[in-house]
């Protein structure tokens, strides 16, 4: 069922994406890491 990659689908939807909306997504997953590391920490 699962043909392609799910690296690959990753990789081929962000190149597909604007870079307003890479940069919007950069700065999410940032955020929940350090949401993650926090409450890791806390």
């Amino acid at each position: 069922m699962d043909d392609i990659p799910t690296k690959t689908l990753i990789k081929a939807f962000i190149a597909d994406m604007d870079p307003t909306k890479k940069l919007i997504l950069k700065v999410f997953i940032a955020v929940v890491l350090l949401i993650l590391i926090l409450q890791v920490y806390a």
